[in-house]
């Protein structure tokens, strides 16, 4: 007596991972494209060996090609056009992802910027990408690799679709104008050609702290983000500044930090017991003196100085 084959069910494989690799990125190109749209991009922490690279990885043209360009891979996976090609550009593009995430967590950015305006530390979606990768290398293609057959019907559909998705995107991407430091304040240039940066801290509550990226000297700036601190905004030559830090040094304050807009590239002193941070010279800067005080971070409450 013959004994009937069973049939085994599919092995799991990139052939239903590829799925779950779509809805990923196309969570990630959606909530990019939304930020692009809507919101200024905020800046890179400087300081770190990995600034001019991050800088560039963060300037809105280059998102934007990001945001098309995994709208197209998204509409590729769905399709199951060149699967194991897709495979193999899936597990680049995690690698790259991975490593980016890491460049940010090393360079002390609070997040990862992937996700649009969601802030994820970098270190998470460093652990996020580092799965992916492993289960892409689990589910991996075992196949010739040779340029399949491209059937002609389903790249005209992903085509068409990429169109009609992606375009509207980009319209609304590129239709934003706006000016790059408008999470600071108002820009304006001056009357040497030089960008000016007029702070209004008075639109930061409930946001993070947008300065930490613009320190001249950001060592020891870290830990700022942790607990309740008091900052003070404040010009090197203004008398109402010099008197709201030796009020508090007289109260002996605790957890005060000072943060001062510049004058001149050589300008770099001020005498307190407090510690102090520069912003950067890249642009030039004009603050009314205040207290901004944040918790793990974010803006909760600004007193005018004057």
């Amino acid at each position: 007596m013959n004994e009937e084959k069973k049939s085994t069910p599919p092995r799991f494989g990139f052939a239903q991972f590829r799925f779950v690799l779509a809805a990923v990125l196309l969570a990630a190109a959606g909530l990019k494209a939304y930020q692009l749209a809507t919101a200024p991009l905020p800046p890179v922490v400087q300081g770190s060996v990995f600034t001019p690279v991050l800088e560039l990885l963060n300037t809105r043209y280059f998102l934007m090609a990001v945001v098309v360009g995994e709208i197209l891979f998204v509409l590729i996976l769905i399709a199951d056009l060149c699967r194991a090609w897709a495979w193999l550009f899936s597990l680049l593009g995690f690698s790259v992802f991975t490593l980016v995430s890491l460049m940010k967590g090393l360079s002390g950015e609070s997040d990862f910027g992937c996700w649009g305006t969601f802030t994820v530390n970098p270190y998470i979606t460093m652990s996020f990408d580092l799965v992916i990768v492993a289960l892409l290398l689990v589910f991996r293609e075992r196949t010739a690799w040779k340029f399949p057959a491209i059937d002609r019907k389903k790249l005209v559909a992903v085509l068409i679709v990429w169109v009609v998705l992606a375009g509207p995107m980009l319209f609304a991407m590129l239709s934003l104008k706006q000016q790059p430091h408008a999470t600071l304040g108002t820009e304006f240039t001056g009357p040497d050609g030089k960008t000016m940066i007029l702070l209004e801290p008075e639109k930061w509550g409930g946001k993070e702290f947008p300065l930490f990226s613009r320190f001249a000297n950001p060592e020891g700036s870290g830990v700022l983000r942790q607990g309740t601190w008091d900052i003070l905004l404040v010009s090197p030559d203004c008398p109402t500044c010099k008197q709201m830090i030796a009020d508090l040094e007289a109260r002996n304050a605790e957890k005060v930090a000072v943060v001062v807009a510049p004058l001149g590239v050589n300008e770099r002193e001020l005498r307190t017991i407090f510690p102090v941070f520069w912003l950067d010279d890249r642009n030039g800067w004009f603050l009314t003196p205040c207290e901004v005080t944040i918790f793990e971070a974010v803006c909760v409450e600004v007193k005018d100085g004057t």
